[in-house]
Order: structure tokens, then sequence, then C-alpha cells
């Protein structure tokens, strides 16, 4: 070998070969650089790299080191297989995440403004359902989560309604959460928010028989509580003469309940036991009567001395009377043993006459006998 030729031959891996080895060696190329660049779906920088390594460290040990060069035709063909074996798989390669405009850093830096930011959900967001954040923490009975909305956030969210209308107040009714309930209301929560059914949060109470939420909205603030929580403008309780979209008030909604310590407390409060209900006229008396309730009358009567015995429903009746028409002799007696008028309830003339005497009374005594011009009998024999 001539001393001229050794730096050139230092530089090329297959220096001469047959046509027949030349040919076999770049099929064997393409197949393996084709197989290690198809199970990833992606082609990254150390892969590209060794595909080449491997490749090149295996055509110089199959090969025999002889003189020559190397074909063109064998450099452009690694070239092509080299590129086309790498599927564009929408993925950033490890090379351009190299790059200083993609910078990972960044990426993280950006996640760490975002979290460092004020920007949370809105006080007054609320999902498909119009629920707040404190309407699910009330849901979900999370005390520790309704106590921080409840301090942290403006009072106008305290009166946000749902789909249903409910504010928290009503919610914290419906759950049965006393402690939340007395936080609300001492946060400046509005007592009288009507729901779809015009019901306020302590028409719920009454109407559930939740006496410790009634207690709640019922017991007037104390001094230290004022000064605790800094309120301003609440007034406890509510106007308990409110009607609900049906006609009643508290007091109708404890009667129908027999819930007689709701009773109790909403008399303490200033609520008026003698108040109509707004669509037949019938006071708590009235409705205990109607229902059959012994214990709520006796407490009507026992207990209330502003009852008004002989007061009327719109229909006219009073309590004596409703108790004769609904059978309820033992209610009667009571009420005469206690003043009320025993006046018999007046008999109607409808209820007493039969068809056929409603009609002859309509169309005088001929009525089935008379004849009627252009009509002549019909001989059914």
């Amino acid at each position: 070998m001539h001393s001229s030729r050794g730096p050139a031959m230092s530089k090329v891996s297959i220096a001469a070969a047959s046509s027949e080895q030349q040919q076999a060696l770049a099929a064997g190329k393409k197949d393996f650089c084709e197989s290690a660049n198809t199970d990833s779906g992606f082609l990254s920088e150390p892969n590209l790299n060794s595909s080449e390594n491997v490749c090149s460290s295996e055509s110089i040990s199959e090969g025999p080191a002889v003189s020559g060069t190397v074909p063109a035709v064998a450099a452009n063909q690694k070239e092509l297989v080299v590129e086309d074996s790498a599927p564009d798989s929408g993925m950033v390669a490890d090379i351009e995440l190299k790059a200083p405009d993609c910078d990972i850093m960044d990426i993280c830096e950006r996640f760490e403004r975002l979290r460092s930011t004020n920007e949370q959900i809105p006080w007054n967001h609320q999902n498909d359902m119009g629920d707040t954040n404190l309407h699910l923490a009330i849901y979900a009975e999370n005390a520790e989560l309704v106590r921080k909305l409840v301090a942290n956030l403006p009072a106008p969210f305290l009166n946000i309604q749902n789909d249903a209308a409910h504010t928290a107040l009503h919610l914290a009714v419906l759950m049965d959460q006393p402690k939340t309930v007395r936080r609300l209301v001492l946060a400046g929560a509005s007592l009288t928010v009507r729901d779809a059914y015009g019901n306020t949060a302590l028409h719920l109470a009454c109407g559930q028989s939740n006496l410790l939420c009634a207690k709640e909205l019922l017991t007037p603030l104390s001094p230290s509580e004022m000064q605790q929580h800094h309120v301003v403008g609440v007034k406890v309780p509510q106007n308990l003469e409110l009607w609900n979209y049906d006609g009643k008030t508290c007091v109708h909604l404890a009667a129908e309940t027999g819930s007689i310590a709701i009773l109790k407390c909403l008399i303490d409060a200033g609520a008026n036991i003698n108040a109509r209900e707004g669509k037949s006229g019938h006071s708590a008396l009235h409705i205990s009567i109607e229902q059959g309730n012994e214990d709520l009358a006796n407490f009507l009567l026992d207990e209330c001395p502003r009852v008004a015995l002989d007061m009327e429903t719109y229909a006219g009746l009073t309590a004596y009377q409703l108790a004769l028409l609904q059978n309820k002799m033992l209610i009667a007696k009571q009420l005469t043993t206690r003043g009320a008028d025993p006046t018999s309830p007046p008999e109607s003339d409808i209820e007493s006459d039969s068809d056929d005497e409603l009609i002859s009374n309509y169309y005088g005594a001929n009525a089935f006998s008379a004849t009627f011009p252009g009509l002549s009998a019909i001989n059914v024999s």
C-alpha cells in the first residue's frame, strides 16, 4: 500500500467492494434504519444519532477494509433512508426543546405565574344548575369551606339564587344545618328572599318542622354577636306575616305540620296567631280542626289567650261550625266550654235538595209533563 493513500483510507469506511457487496450493504442499512425508527412514532435526536452510529459501525464490521471510495449512489441512499424513516408524529423532538425560544423553563415559569396570580373563579360564578361554590359547599356539608366562603366573600354572594330560587340560607335550612344558618344570618344574608314558591328560609323551617333552624332564624342577635361579627342592618326575626305564594304565613305552615314547639317560638317572636290564610281565610285554629289535631287545638285554646274563637273563614264558618261539619264533636264541645258561639252552620239548600227538586224549582211544577210545539210523541210499542 502506498504511503500517500494512508490518510484517505482512514476517512472511508469501505474502500472497495464488489457491486454485489455494495447492493447488499445498502439494503441492509435501509432495513435496519427503518426498523429502528418505526417503534415510537417520532424521531428524536438520540434516536437519530444512535441509528447512524449503528449503521456505520455495522457497515465497517461487515465489509473488508480495502482501498477505494464509496460510490455517490450509496451516500444518497443513506440520506434518503434517514429522511423517509422520520414520520411526523406531531410531538416535539428533543432537539427542538433545546431551542432558546421553546425553553421548558419558560413553560414552568408561566404556570408558576398563573398560580401566583389572584385570579380565581368569580364570586358570582354559577354552574349549570345555578349553584355557586357556597351552594355546593352546603350540599357537601363542608362546614370549614362554608366558613371560609362566608368570611371572605362579599355580602351579595350570600343572596345569589340557584335555578330553584334557593339562596345559601334556603339550602342550609333544607339540609338541616342550623350552625350554617346562624353563620349566614350573622354575615348579613337576607331573611326575606323567596324561593320559587314564595317561601323564605323561615317558611321552609316551619314547613319541615325544623325547630333548630327556626330558632336560629327567630332569635334576635345578641350584643356580643353584633360586636364580634360587625353586624350592621340585620333585623332578626323577619316580618312574620309574609305570605308565600299559597297565601300562607309561617304560623299556617307550622300548624299544618302540627309543630307546637315552632308555634310557641313564633308566638314569642310576635307572630299573629289569628292570621288568615290567603286562599280560604283559615286561621291556625281552623287548620287544627280541619286536620283533626286535638293536641294542637288544645294548645291553641289553653295556652294562646289571644286566639279568636269566633273568627270566620272566607266561607263564613267559625271554628265551632267547622268542627260540627267535620264531625269533630269533642273539639266542638271544648270550643263551647271556652266560650265559642254555639251557632250551628247554615244549612245549604243545594246540599239538601235532590236533582229533581232543583229542576222542578227552576222550570216549575210542570217541568216533567210540559209539551213542546213541533214535537210529537214517540210510540215505542
